[in-house]
């Protein structure tokens, strides 16, 4: 005989929409809270929120012309890319993809960057240059922890996504990559080392004639902004150089201390089982690497409950991270009846997380829709904090002449370009959070590939700097 529910299905998504959801005074204080550590990351250095200089002081305003290379390190595969700049904001680009071994990742430092500096001298001989300069500048995007020191220098703090060459921690990459160029005699010098992030940030600015935030909502968040040097006061830099610099926010880790996050008892179960614990709890109520186990806390609670699905589960619900993100997309974008054989949150229920079809009921498939319109609602009000407080912060959350051009904002990531409905709610929030007239000004534009694009246009930053004096080295 099956249990009685001790709750209606109606009271326990009451109780889990009103954890989830931030009100006008939420948002506020987390927008407040994000402040107080753009101040104090900008200030000391280890902070939660590390706010790390990068040392690209401009952003491309479009006009720019040349031809630039663009190397991407970030996992299985090592990109070498060639863009050509038009000096109208557009781009033609050639690029291909080299396979890393396993054997590279773990071996000594010099074999995997020999083999990076033969990839370059493969692209170049396979498909030419269209460059006629002697000396093709590069960009290296290397998407791991590096304490960076000046545009092209950068220590690899230790490894993370598989690799361990035990002898590269605490040496500048640029330089390892650079001697391996210098040992095959490849004309090409890497004079920028730049994360996704600065090239959203890069290559909306090309596109865009100028931009004022970078930020990647996909598989993680963080975000990219010009900053007033004078406020990076952990740098201590001496007066009459350059007026701005990027900062690389590292907003992920946002009140790790959780002072102002309202952490559910599922964001806490996710986190407690994540490898690192009581970190980056910001992102992992955002990023579409979390999403989907969120929900999946929040719907196994309700089966423990009795209240979905008869209480019965299956062996992919009772998996962590088996419900992806990518299936609550298709939840989201589904609009067809619950009782219709083409509703895709039955199919993904029954079909896909492997349900008995008896124990789906009608009832049960709005719920799931509702669950993941709770959950990602709320990743999308969040993100808008992010932005706004970057706004605020830089004292561009408002009008500021009769020919304002508005605040620009390069987005990069799947969930900003696939989860339906998440820049519409990402607006809802900014509209509390900066007034119609504040949100009207944000700009939001696709600034895809910025460890590709971003990296060539970190190349061209880094040469404009050498011309203009505007170098910035500790």
């Amino acid at each position: 005989m099956p249990a009685v529910p001790s709750i209606t299905i109606q009271e326990a998504l009451t109780d889990i929409e009103q954890q989830f959801w931030l009100d006008e005074q939420a948002l506020k204080d987390i927008s407040r809270r994000f402040q107080e550590l753009f101040h104090y990351g900008l200030a000391n250095h280890g902070a939660e929120m590390a706010m790390i200089p990068t040392f690209v002081t401009g952003v491309p305003d479009g006009t720019e012309t040349g031809t630039y290379l663009a190397l991407d390190l970030g996992g299985t595969n090592l990109r070498v890319c060639e863009i050509n700049l038009d000096g109208k904001g557009g781009f033609t680009m050639k690029q291909e993809k080299y396979k890393v071994s396993d054997a590279l990742k773990r071996g000594p430092a010099k074999d995997l960057f020999d083999y990076m500096a033969r990839s370059v001298d493969t692209f170049l001989t396979d498909y030419g240059t269209s460059s006629s300069d002697d000396e093709l500048l590069m960009g290296f995007t290397f998407s791991f922890p590096v304490e960076q020191t000046a545009i092209d220098k950068g220590t690899l703090i230790h490894w993370t996504k598989g690799f361990d060459c035990p002898d590269a921690p605490g040496k500048d990459v640029v330089k390892l990559l650079q001697d391996a160029l210098d040992r095959k005699h490849i004309k090409v010098r890497v004079n920028a080392l730049v994360n996704d992030t600065v090239g959203a940030l890069l290559a909306r600015g090309y596109q865009t004639s100028g931009a004022l935030l970078g930020a990647i909502f996909g598989t993680g968040t963080n975000g990219a902004y010009l900053e007033d040097i004078t406020k990076v006061k952990k740098l201590n830099l001496p007066s009459g150089g350059p007026s701005h610099m990027v900062i690389n926010t590292e907003w992920g880790g946002m009140d790790d201390e959780r002072k102002v996050l309202p952490v559910t008892i599922f964001d806490n179960y996710v986190d407690r089982k994540s490898i690192r614990q009581r970190n980056h709890v910001f992102e992992k109520m955002i990023s579409g690497m979390y999403l989907g186990e969120v929900a999946r806390a929040v719907l196994t609670h309700l089966m423990d409950h009795l209240v979905l699905f008869k209480g019965f589960s299956s062996e992919l619900f009772n998996t962590m991270y088996a419900f992806d993100t990518a299936y609550m997309s298709a939840i989201e974008a589904d609009e067809e009846p619950a009782s219709s054989p083409n509703c895709a949150t039955r199919k993904v229920l029954i079909e896909t997380m492997k349900v008995p079809a008896e124990h789906v009921s009608d009832e049960d498939v709005e719920t799931v829709r509702k669950v993941c319109r709770i959950v990602g609602t709320r990743a999308a009000r969040l993100s808008a904090v992010a932005v706004a407080a970057v706004l605020d912060h830089t004292g561009n959350a408002q009008s500021k002449s009769t020919d304002d051009q508005g605040a620009n904002v390069g987005v990069d990531g799947s969930v900003i370009e696939f989860y339906p409905h998440f820049e519409e709610r990402l607006r809802e929030a900014l509209r509390i959070l900066l007034g119609e007239q504040g949100e009207k000004r944000v700009k939001i534009g696709l600034a895809k590939d910025g460890s590709g694009v971003g990296a060539a246009l970190g190349a061209l930053q880094a040469f404009k700097q050498e011309q203009s004096g505007h170098r910035v080295e500790i």
